[in-house]
């Protein structure tokens, strides 16, 4: 988010301030931060972004053109200004917000964020994030006090090509002896195009890694950039109406956007040309007419908004991130104080920090701009690094799981450790307190406490449409089991090999990443990924046909509606096409058992871990009411009405709550790794009950002899 007021135009010695591009300003942070307070009010309040970005490239365009690079000094000139008027705001934000993880932030944190702030430090966040956090095991994982830096590292990275680019171009033209405009005309639409074209095949085919690419976002700076390309006249003030309609309809475009769009749709790709296209226009139309937008672009607070956009967008994410670990409701009017807070700091750092601190490093000897990159950098690194490290060595001390359910056995005794703790063993309900002399795994260590599945590889992937099919076998039992399903069945994984182990199965695993396994068109972000769930199901049946397997067992999470269906009125279709999934997989003669989904704890704690951890002497905060855990489970609805005798349905939630409440922590063992999946230590605790409810329900008394 470039903080500059005005720019230079060409052939021009002074600077025409645009009250309009303030007024973009106010407006692009004003819907950001709405969406972030508030997200339902404003569903695409995240297009505020992309305004920025138009408004860089046509800023930062219009100075180049004016005074273009043309030599290696100067190119370094125009970064060390950019430096001076970016950094030293942001550094500050950055070390504030790393102090605020280190006092109000759980350990658990601490890694991640660490390591996010280093990234941000360095402007490569947006990178980071495309790598590590667009993944389904990465969905729980609490936003960072960072995470906003992502479209500031875009844009530096942006201020990084964009002069050397424009210098190459004027340059080329010279050699040619061509007049400039033309050829940085040329050379911008055709980046424009190129960007274009593949942010809407990235956005089609991988969304996630799209929404924070540079190369899909590229195609954004440059359409400002053309209109700067177009020359001075293209958009100079105008008073005509067809300039003020033109403004209007920009305006609209940007408020259409910021209202109707939500997260679900595929963003950036072909649905950004709405909010790009009317921030271009409304620039371009630089209207004056007294019907314009420019009254209300223009008056005194849009404009105190504008001159602090880049400050407020700076302060207003991370104080939404820590002030919760301070309070318990964090409701409209802690909301409301938030961002007065966030306005007030927005103003000081404005005008302390982004304008006299740039002044002192214009005027000092000793610290001069590349001075300062060099050691705020490196401050910022050692405090992040710092927080890394620390929390490492706690991560490495934790890792020794074995010894920490030993302690929580010697504490509570053997009968109320981990499911136990919900049986008559346990006198007085001991398992389920406020507090425990100790946890296992310990919340650092349970983040990771995982089914080992996914460090073999053995689910389809996301990130390929599930093209790749893995089936993964475990012993060579003559006894052929199948464990079927998405990450829901992968979480059973512990208590079914404990099994295998014991009675000499033979197990094979069909486990796919968020596709429930029915056959159904689901709602993915493209295409490609509806295609490969649909088409899973049916090649499942193939190799279950094929193995002749003597049972199955299934569980699965339906988190996306069947195509044409919302959530709400999806669950009928669902309960269908798993009735006629449970009647296909039958007929290969097997029996079906069908394990019911297990409490969601997302429904009210973002992860069971971070919450245990900051929630040591209160651990009933990471409980949950069944009405709001215990999700629909049109899987469990079909097997429960399957008129199949060899479909078998078992219930294993009576071991993760009581009557009316669903437990994060039960019997000194944290029982979920994340929002949504058993801990490995918790399933793997579950087996025997498992064990003793299918011996209940099962016909072939051969499945359970000792091996």
């Amino acid at each position: 988010m470039q903080p500059i007021a005005g720019l230079s135009a060409p052939g021009r010695k002074k600077s025409v301030f645009r009250a309009d591009i303030q007024g973009l300003r106010a407006l692009a942070v004003g819907v950001v931060v709405i969406y972030h307070f508030w997200p339902k009010v404003l569903p695409g309040g995240f297009i505020g972004v992309d305004v920025f970005f138009v408004i860089s490239g046509f800023l930062i365009t219009s100075h180049l053109l004016t005074k273009p690079p043309r030599r290696i000094r100067d190119v370094g000139q125009f970064w060390m200004r950019r430096v001076k008027r970016l950094l030293p705001a942001s550094f500050l934000v950055i070390l504030v917000s790393l102090l605020g993880v280190w006092l109000l932030a759980p350990e658990t944190l601490w890694q991640d964020w660490g390591l996010q702030a280093i990234a941000s430090t360095f402007y490569f966040q947006n990178w980071f994030l495309a790598t590590s956090k667009v993944n389904y095991l990465a969905e729980a994982d609490a936003p960072s006090p960072f995470q906003h830096f992502w479209s500031l590292s875009t844009e530096e990275q942006f201020y990084l090509v964009w002069p050397i680019l424009i210098g190459l171009l004027v340059l080329l033209a010279i050699r040619w002896g061509k007049k400039t405009q033309p050829v940085t005309l040329t050379g911008i639409a055709f980046i424009f195009a190129t960007s274009l074209g593949y942010s809407v095949y990235a956005t089609a085919t991988d969304s996630g890694v799209a929404y924070f690419s540079t190369f899909t976002r590229g195609w954004e700076f440059a359409a400002g950039a053309l209109i700067a390309a177009f020359g001075s006249r293209a958009h100079a003030p105008k008073s005509d109406v067809l300039s003020a309609v033109a403004a209007w309809v920009g305006l609209g475009a940007i408020v259409i956007s910021a209202l109707t769009f939500t997260g679900e749709m595929p963003f950036p790709g072909a649905l950004a040309l709405l909010p790009v296209a009317g921030t271009a226009l409304l620039i371009l139309a630089h209207a004056k007419h007294s019907a314009s937008p420019k009254s209300l672009l223009g008056n005194k607070v849009v404009r105190l908004v504008g001159d602090n956009s880049y400050a407020i967008y700076l302060w207003h994410w991370p104080l939404l991130i820590l002030l919760p670990y301070t309070v318990n409701d964090f409701g409209i009017m802690v909301k409301l104080l938030t961002l007065t807070v966030t306005v007030t700091l927005a103003v000081w750092t404005q005008m302390f920090v982004e304008t006299k601190f740039r002044t002192f490093l214009d005027i000092s000897k000793s610290m001069s701009a590349p001075r300062f990159l060099v050691l705020g950098s490196a401050v910022l690194s050692i405090i992040a690094g710092g927080l890394y490290t620390t929390s490492g060595q706690a991560m490495k001390d934790s890792m020794d799981i074995s010894a920490s359910i030993q302690r929580v056995e010697e504490s509570l005794g053997r009968d109320c450790v981990g499911p136990n703790a919900l049986t008559e063993k346990c006198p007085n309900g001991g398992g389920v307190g406020e507090q425990f002399e100790s946890l296992a795994p310990a919340p650092m260590a349970a983040k990771y406490d995982r089914p080992k599945v996914y460090a073999d590889d053995c689910l389809a992937s996301e990130g390929e449409n599930f093209a790749d099919r893995p089936i993964c076998r475990y012993g060579e039992g003559d006894l052929k089991v199948a464990l079927v399903g998405n990450s829901h069945a992968v979480q059973w994984f512990p208590a079914v090999e404990s099994m295998a182990e014991r009675h000499g199965w033979s197990l094979d695993t069909y486990l796919i990443s968020r596709c429930a396994v029915n056959g159904t068109r689901q709602m993915f972000e493209n295409e490609g990924k509806t295609e490969g769930c649909a088409d899973y199901e049916p090649w499942v049946l193939d190799q279950l046909s094929a193995q002749g397997y003597d049972l199955i067992i299934a569980s699965s999470r339906q988190s996306l509606p069947p195509e044409g269906y919302s959530s709400e009125t999806g669950m009928d279709a669902s309960r269908r096409a798993f009735s006629a999934t449970l009647d296909s997989w039958t007929r290969t003669g097997a029996e079906v058992v069908v394990i019911a989904d297990t409490p969601f704890p997302g429904a009210t704690l973002d992860n069971v871990p971070d919450c245990a951890a900051d929630n040591i002497e209160q651990l009933s905060k990471c409980s949950g009411s069944i009405k709001d855990w215990l999700p629909a489970d049109p899987l469990a609805d079909a097997a429960k009405s399957s008129a199949d005798d060899r479909v078998k349905l078992v219930d294993m939630n009576d071991y993760l709550c009581s009557e009316e409440t669903c437990y994060g922590i039960i019997g000194g063992m944290i029982a979920f790794w994340d929002h949504s999946h058993l801990s490995n230590t918790y399933a793997h605790a579950l087996s025997p009950m498992l064990e003793q409810k299918l011996q209940s329900k099962l016909s072939n008394p051969d499945l359970f002899v000792s091996d």
